[in-house]
């Protein structure tokens, strides 16, 4: 849906071509000039650089700090949200806010236009499949790796509590799953999306999108499961062009995994010392839900489609028609970057 501001809106400012009128001799630094202030070209390179650069100093330091360093575990629920925490902010919100300065890119860009409510119900109502789909799909995998002796390395941030308590709680969700979900979007789904030419194919960008959060999570047993939840949530995002889509859908994931967490468990690994602990009623159960749920996810996926068309009917993006190179796009940034990312994951791993 649209509405007749939208419509009647003019286009969006070219970034190539900016104004520089409302830039004077007071607010330039010495020596620069109007225009090479303002011909920075977006790319998603080098917010990827100190992505990656941040995220490996974080994770390493984290990995190799004796414990007893600090006045709490590493592995308690307050060490947990302390790296948490400093970890989203320093390396995705503050690259993202640095970077949406440096190349003039407007809000819209970033969290997109107003898609309707209609897709903001479907964008709730895939979350609850999704949510069964994928707890399901972990539990046999994980069956699967108990009966075959496949073990994978801890993830690189984990925490353990016994704590039952209402602030506890509230602390743990807001940890685990809400800042997590607010910030990952606005990197992954807003600000990579925003940098990324149509001309270089939308495929590539909901792929390149989904690996890089899968990466970013460093969980090596579930580092398929994220990148298939990463695939979702961009063509979500970029079939609404709105950021606040996908993050619905994860708090609907959220939700509906509180209400049916006693019906379907989530098993964890650490509690499963062989497979004599399982039993057959969580391999009939995971298997059920699993294709129930797939006849139920598909129908409101294929809504999406449509929902894109209407999108693309009326949505003007500045960077639509463009022919930017992907070598433009990326640059060598982009590759010391993936190089990071994949030393982080080797340490992490241990090979």
């Amino acid at each position: 849906m649209t509405t007749k501001n939208d419509r009647n809106a003019g286009p969006e400012p070219d970034l190539k071509a900016p104004d520089t009128r409302t830039l004077t001799e007071e607010v330039l630094p010495d020596g620069k000039d109007a225009e090479g202030m303002l011909s920075h070209t977006p790319a998603l390179g080098p917010a990827l650089l100190v992505l990656a650069f941040l995220n490996a100093v974080f994770t390493l330091v984290w990995i190799y700090l004796p414990e007893g360093v600090l006045p709490f575990s590493k592995t308690s629920l307050i060490g947990y949200s302390v790296i948490t925490i400093s970890r989203l902010f320093l390396t995705l919100l503050v690259p993202v806010i640095f970077f949406t300065y440096w190349y003039r890119l407007p809000d819209r860009r970033i969290l997109g236009t107003y898609p309707g409510v209609g897709a903001f119900l479907f964008s709730f109502l895939i979350g609850i499949p999704t949510s069964v789909i994928l707890v399901a799909a972990h539990n046999l995998m994980t069956r699967f790796f108990v009966i075959k002796g496949i073990s994978f390395a801890s993830p690189a941030f984990s925490f353990v509590t016994e704590d039952t308590s209402s602030e506890s709680k509230i602390l743990m969700y807001g940890v685990v799953f809400l800042i997590p979900i607010l910030a990952q979007e606005i990197f992954f789904r807003g600000f990579l999306f925003s940098v990324w030419p149509r001309s270089q194919g939308t495929l590539v960008k909901i792929t390149l999108s989904a690996l890089l959060f899968a990466l970013f999570m460093q969980y090596p047993e579930e580092f398929l499961l994220f990148f298939v939840l990463g695939l979702l949530l961009g063509y979500i995002r970029h079939s609404t062009d709105n950021i606040l889509c996908p993050i619905l859908t994860q708090i609907s994931m959220v939700l509906t995994y509180c209400l049916f967490s006693r019906f379907l468990p989530w098993l964890d690994r650490a509690q499963i010392r062989s497979a004599a602990d399982l039993d057959k009623v969580s391999l009939y159960t995971a298997v059920a839900v699993l294709t129930i749920n797939l006849f139920t996810f598909l129908p409101v996926l294929s809504n999406f489609r449509r929902i894109s068309r209407d999108t693309d009917s009326y949505t003007n993006d500045p960077d639509s028609g463009d022919t930017v190179p992907i070598k433009g796009t990326v640059g060598w940034s982009f590759v010391i970057s993936l190089i990071l990312l994949a030393v982080v994951w080797v340490i992490l791993l241990g090979i």
